[in-house]
């Protein structure tokens, strides 16, 4: 006998709840380009949750946001 299991999104990705991402990863995901993805930066519609040295990082939280605002 075959169950199947179904997975909520936090089942799967509540690990990454607390994530922080450097600039590539949300680039990447979003599709886009590194330089777009620095033009969304510089024009404010994107802040980092963190700065490392010369380092961006963003948190999932404020990535998904973005990403359901231009949608």
């Amino acid at each position: 006998m075959h169950t199947e299991e179904i997975f909520t999104h936090s089942d799967l990705f509540g690990y990454l709840k607390d994530e922080r991402f450097s600039a590539q990863d949300p680039a990447e995901n979003l599709e886009g380009s590194m330089p777009t993805f620095r033009r969304i930066i510089q024009s404010g519609k994107l802040i980092p949750a963190e700065i490392v040295g010369r380092s961006q990082r963003f948190s999932s939280a404020d990535l998904r946001k973005f990403k359901k605002s231009v949608l």
